[in-house]
């Protein structure tokens, strides 16, 4: 089976054509385009001081804050993406209504991205990244 792929630079669609079948995919809806902040949490860690009894385990500990991770990125209508420190390629698919990261920072890191809509009807997108879930919201222009 033969498949052709075509790609069109000024709409920024790709299609693969195999045995008659037709797949579209275009860079995202235009309410995911623009800038996203992305935050996860890490959990803090009780610690056993030096001093403390260990006959005694649950008195003498210290605890250390947890920890917010903050990402940014941009998505732009071109099908590619920016972070603030490189920037690379991204192809939706809509009948997932799923991002895949092509090239770039995102693609070896960030996996499950999808695309969504919080219950106030404002658009979200998730991803989880070291095993760690990301929810992303765009910020408000000032």
């Amino acid at each position: 089976m033969k498949a052709i792929t075509l790609f069109c630079a000024s709409f920024g669609v790709i299609a693969s054509i195999a045995s008659g079948a037709q797949e579209t995919r275009r860079s995202v809806p235009e309410p995911f385009v623009g800038s996203w902040v992305c935050q996860t949490v890490t959990p803090g860690y009780n610690l056993l001081l030096p001093s403390s009894d260990p006959s005694q385990p649950l008195t003498n500990k210290a605890t250390t804050p947890s920890t917010v991770i903050v990402q940014k990125f941009s998505l732009r209508t071109d099908g590619t993406y920016e972070t603030p420190h490189a920037s690379g390629r991204y192809s939706f698919d809509s009948a997932k209504n799923a991002l895949a990261w092509l090239d770039g920072p995102l693609k070896e890191t960030a996996t499950q991205t999808q695309l969504g809509k919080r219950d106030d009807g404002a658009p979200k997108i998730s991803f989880v990244q070291n095993r760690r879930y990301y929810g992303c919201f765009k910020p408000k222009p000032r």
